[in-house]
């Protein structure tokens, strides 16, 4: 990536980044306010006819966390709505718009197939590449439709199709991954 398309994407992807940032510190203010937030969030869990359950805070390095955290943000949504309208809570700055829902929205649903796909079993080799595929189309469908998805979620898209292309790539050099391939496409 040179220089000015860093720049440029720094500039697009800003709009994920404030979002999954407002996220990020509302979970970490509700957790650590044991006696004001926190009773507030459970509170209107039970309101909504919603579990008790708080926003998961992503890791770095624990594979699908941003996922989670997002996927509980969405199905919270009113909660979190809720929770940063009331004023006296001091939670405004972590109000999301309408169109930062939507973005939230649509990289959730960009993703949802590769979480699932790992989720379920313990996946081996055999099974990664044929992923490594699926989630290719999936990006790029994402990256050349935009009146599906947001500019910003295309964006991402294309850095994430640049990313798996590059360890696609390295597969072709290992000879667990040939053995491998050769064991899927007999079975």
């Amino acid at each position: 990536m040179t220089e000015a398309e860093r720049v440029q994407f720094e500039q697009d992807i800003r709009p994920v980044k404030l979002i999954l940032g407002k996220i990020r510190a509302l979970s970490f203010k509700i957790i650590h306010s044991t006696t004001k937030l926190l009773p507030a969030w459970k509170t209107l869990c039970r309101m909504f006819g919603l579990e008790e359950n708080l926003l998961p805070r992503d890791v770095k390095t624990r594979w699908n966390s941003t996922y989670d955290m997002v996927a509980a943000a969405l199905k919270y949504r009113k909660v979190v709505e809720a929770i940063c309208a009331d004023k006296k809570l001091g939670l405004r700055k972590f109000e999301l718009s309408g169109r930062e829902w939507v973005i939230m929205k649509q990289l959730s649903q960009v993703f949802k197939d590769a979480t699932l796909f790992f989720s379920r079993s313990t996946p081996n080799l055999a099974k990664v590449i044929p992923a490594i595929d699926h989630i290719d189309q999936v990006l790029t469908t994402a990256e050349v439709t935009p009146d599906k998805y947001n500019s910003t979620i295309q964006i991402a898209c294309g850095l994430g199709k640049k990313t798996l292309n590059k360890y696609y790539l390295l597969t072709d050099a290992s000879i667990n991954y040939r053995i491998a391939m050769g064991a899927y496409i007999c079975t």
